[in-house]
């Protein structure tokens, strides 16, 4: 895959588990190579991204906002190191590598990287919630 690396296990039960097909190829498409334009393919129309630190950007359109204004400051993917579900969770342990492309980032000179926690609920086959543990 580019960009997005994932376990045998993981790579395994995607095959069994579509939801866990869409939060891979989410994260693959979507955060790694940039496709904003896909973000309906895989979230759900009334998506709720409570890693937004306002209400107001906790939305589709507040996503790409982030996504867009990410994008100018820094160079980033996300790897996936584990993954798991539970009942419509998906839970992805991350490594997220980041090097900054502005001034403006709070990024210190080469990559940094950061481990966290990803988890999407699911509904109707599509990403209906986020949260984010960096």
């Amino acid at each position: 895959m580019n960009n997005t690396t994932t376990s045998k296990a993981d790579h395994a039960e995607s095959l069994t588990n579509p939801d866990v097909d869409l939060v891979v190829k989410y994260l693959n498409r979507v955060w790694n190579q940039k496709r904003f334009a896909e973000l309906s393919v895989y979230l759900d129309d009334d998506y709720v991204d409570h890693s937004m630190p306002h209400r107001s950007f906790q939305n589709k359109e507040g996503l790409l906002l982030y996504l867009r204004e990410l994008d100018r400051m820094v160079a980033h993917t996300t790897e996936i190191v584990g993954l798991t579900t539970l009942g419509e969770l998906v839970i992805c342990c991350i490594r997220i590598s980041v090097s900054a492309l502005s001034t403006m980032a709070k990024v210190s000179g080469g990559t940094e990287v950061f481990y966290g926690y990803r988890t999407f609920r699911m509904f109707n086959s599509k990403i209906a919630e986020h949260w984010e543990i960096i």
